[in-house]
C-alpha cells in the first residue's frame, strides 16, 4: 500500500521512516522485527540500520517497551513465564531485557497458573493418571514450569488420594 503522505518519488529514507512509523503506530515492535519487516519491503540494510538507530534515539522504538507490552498482553491471556521468555527471545529481545521485564512484572505466577487451571478445568476431580498428565501438559504448553504445576495441581499421587477421598468419604465423616 502506498501512503498518501509520501509521494512515490520520495527518497527511500523518507519512505522507510514512514513505513516504520506506520508499523509502530499499530503496536510496539522489537528492533529485530522492524529490521525484518523493513528488509522484506526492499529497503537497503544500511538505510535500515541508520533508521533503527534514529528511532531508538528518538525513543520511538524501544525493545524494553516492546518486552513490557508483550509481557502484559501474554499475562492477560494466561501464559506463563517460560512461554513469555521464549517468545521474547524469538522476537530478538536481549536476554538481559527479558530478565528485567519478567522481574519487574511483580507477578504471582502460581496465582496466574491457578486462574488458568480453574478457567480450563473448573473443579472437576482428576480420576486417572492420563487425565492428570493431560492437564499438566496443557499448563506446560502455556509456559508454566513443572514445579509450579505440581504446587497448584499436586503430584499424581496426591491428586489420586484427593479423588479417592471424594469418591469414598471416611466412615463417620459428615457430608
Amino acid at each position: 500500500r502506498r501512503s498518501l503522505m509520501t509521494p512515490l518519488t520520495a527518497d527511500p529514507a523518507s519512505r522507510a521512516r514512514e513505513s516504520a512509523f506506520r508499523m509502530l503506530a499499530r503496536r510496539e515492535h522489537s528492533r529485530v522485527e522492524l529490521r525484518s519487516k523493513l528488509s522484506a519491503r526492499g529497503f537497503a540494510e544500511e538505510l535500515i540500520e541508520t533508521l533503527l538507530e534514529s528511532l531508538q534515539d528518538e525513543r520511538a522504538q524501544s525493545d524494553q517497551r516492546f518486552a513490557e507490552s508483550l509481557l502484559s498482553s501474554r499475562l492477560r491471556a494466561g501464559y506463563g513465564p517460560l512461554r513469555i521468555r521464549m517468545e521474547l527471545k524469538e522476537k530478538g529481545v536481549d536476554s538481559e531485557l527479558v530478565d528485567q521485564a519478567l522481574a519487574s512484572a511483580e507477578t504471582e505466577w502460581d496465582r496466574v497458573l491457578t486462574m488458568v487451571y480453574d478457567r480450563k478445568f473448573g473443579c472437576s476431580p482428576i480420576k486417572s493418571f492420563k487425565e492428570w498428565a493431560r492437564r499438566a501438559q496443557h499448563l506446560q504448553r502455556r509456559g508454566f514450569g513443572a514445579d509450579a504445576i505440581k504446587r497448584v495441581m499436586g503430584s499424581w499421587g496426591s491428586a489420586a488420594l484427593d479423588a479417592q477421598s471424594e469418591d469414598h468419604p471416611e466412615p463417620g465423616a459428615s457430608t
